[in-house]
C-alpha cells in the first residue's frame, strides 16, 4: 500500500503523509519479527556480494544460517546452468504436500538466508520471509549472463540461451504463478507476465541496484543495515559489474539484446521508481530506529 500511494499518478502527498507513521511502524515490526530471508538472485547483478555479507554475518551469529553453495539450497540451485536442465521442463517438485503447506515448511527446511536462482514461488511467503532482489541494467546483465553461461559448455545450450536472453527477470518473477506446473521453463514472457512481475516487485521488502551504489551509498547502507547484513560501522559491499564480460563471443549486438528484453527494461524502469521512493522511506525508518535505541 505504501508504494502504491507514493507512486500513484498525481502522488497524493497528503494521504501518504497521513499514513506514513503507520507505514513506519509496520516496517519496523516486520523487520524485528521476520528474521528469515529469501533473495531472488538475478545472475550477473551483484547478488553474490549480498551472499558474501550474509556469510560474514553467519560467521558471527550461529543462529543465522546460509545456503551451502553460493547461498543456494536444494531446488533453488540455478536451472540455467544446472546439468539436470530439461528443455521446456521444470525443477523437481519441492514438496509433495499441498501448496498451502509450502510457506510453513520453508522454516523447517531452509536456512535463515537463502538465495533462489530460479523462478519465484507463488504465492509469496511474506509472513515467514523477508524478500529482496538485486537488479541491474537489463541489457548489460543479459550480455554478461550469456557470456557466463557459455563458459559452462552445458548440453542443451540453445535452450538455456533462450531462457536467459528473453526477459529473464520478468520470467523469474512471474513464471512461478503459471498454472502449467512442470513446464515453467517453456514460459515465454509477454505483457501479462510483466504486470505479474511488477505486482511481485511491489511486495518485496528490499530492491537494490548496486551499479548505482556510488550515487546511493547512504541509501543502500540503510537498506543493508535494515536487512541485518551491514552493521553501521561497515560500508556497503563494493561490487564491480565488470561491464558485459569478456572472453566468450555472444550472438547479437547490444541493440538486438535490447529489443529482446523490452519487458525487462520496462520492469527495471519501474523498479528504479520504487528504489527512489524506498531510499527516502528507509532513511525515515533508520532515524526512527536510532531514536528508539
Amino acid at each position: 500500500m505504501r508504494r502504491m500511494i507514493a507512486l500513484s499518478p498525481g502522488n497524493n502527498t497528503s494521504c501518504y503523509k497521513q499514513y506514513l507513521p503507520m507505514f513506519v511502524n509496520y516496517t519496523l515490526n516486520r523487520i524485528r519479527h521476520v528474521k528469515r530471508h529469501i533473495n531472488l538472485h538475478i545472475p550477473k547483478s551483484g547478488g553474490t556480494s549480498l551472499c558474501q555479507l550474509a556469510k560474514q554475518y553467519s560467521n558471527k551469529n550461529s543462529k543465522f544460517t546460509t545456503g551451502n553453495s553460493g547461498c543456494w539450497e536444494g531446488h533453488f540451485l540455478p536451472l540455467w546452468c544446472n546439468p539436470a536442465f530439461v528443455p521446456g521442463g521444470d525443477r523437481e517438485d519441492w514438496l509433495s504436500e499441498a501448496d498451502a503447506s509450502f510457506c510453513d515448511a520453508m522454516d523447517t527446511t531452509l536456512p535463515t538466508f537463502v538465495m533462489n536462482e530460479n523462478y519465484l514461488d507463488h504465492p509469496l511467503c511474506t509472513q515467514q520471509r523477508l524478500y529482496s532482489i538485486v537488479l541491474r541494467d537489463p541489457v548489460d546483465r543479459v550480455m554478461s549472463h550469456e557470456r557466463h553461461l557459455l563458459n559452462f559448455e552445458r548440453e542443451n545450450e540453445e535452450e538455456r540461451l533462450q531462457l536467459i536472453r528473453n526477459n529473464y527477470i520478468v520470467w523469474a518473477l512471474s513464471s512461478g504463478a503459471t498454472t502449467e506446473h512442470g513446464k515453467r521453463l517453456s514460459v515465454v514472457p509477454v505483457r501479462e507476465h510483466l504486470e505479474i512481475a511488477k505486482d511481485t516487485l511491489s511486495q518485496f521488502d528490499f530492491l537494490l541496484d548496486l551499479s548505482t551504489l556510488a550515487q546511493n551509498e547512504t541509501c543502500y547502507k540503510n537498506m543493508l543495515d535494515l536487512m541485518g547484513l551491514a552493521p553501521n560501522e561497515q560500508t556497503p559491499p563494493g561490487h564491480d559489474m565488470k561491464g558485459i564480460g569478456k572472453g566468450e563471443e555472444i550472438a547479437f549486438s547490444r541493440e538486438e539484446y535490447r529489443k529482446m528484453n523490452l519487458l525487462d527494461i520496462e520492469l527495471h524502469e519501474y523498479a528504479q521508481r520504487i528504489i527512489t521512493h524506498d531510499c527516502e522511506f528507509y532513511s525515515i525508518v533508520r532515524e526512527r530506529m536510532d531514536f528508539e535505541k
